[in-house]
């Protein structure tokens, strides 16, 4: 008895995509990283994350509240100040990534 297991059928590839298909991606990253630079830039106020608000200024803290203190610095070093900044660098770096993967596509496609 010959057992085969079932294979997916091969992609078929068209010879040419339309024009609208192969710049359509290009105009997306475009899209982004336009929008993401102008968040990134502009710092909405309305994005902006408020500052914790301050302890209670112990006269004697415990080891517990050192180490949360000590914690809580050392995140709110790296944490985001203003969310549209965060959310523009993301949006530009996705961006720059379509734009190079579509380009690399077109160099490394076979005409």
């Amino acid at each position: 008895m010959d057992m085969k297991l079932p294979t997916l059928p091969k992609p078929q590839m068209p010879e040419s995509m339309p024009a609208t298909e192969r710049i359509v991606p290009v105009a997306i990253a475009a899209g982004l990283l336009t929008a993401g630079a102008l968040l990134w830039r502009a710092r909405p106020s309305a994005l902006e994350i408020p500052d914790p608000a301050p302890l209670e200024d112990l006269k004697d803290p415990g080891f517990m509240q050192r180490a949360a203190r000590k914690s809580r610095d050392g995140v709110s070093k790296i944490a985001p100040g203003n969310l549209g900044v965060t959310i523009g660098r993301s949006m530009v770096i996705a961006g720059g990534a379509i734009l190079i993967t579509r380009l690399l596509d077109e160099v490394a496609s076979r005409r």
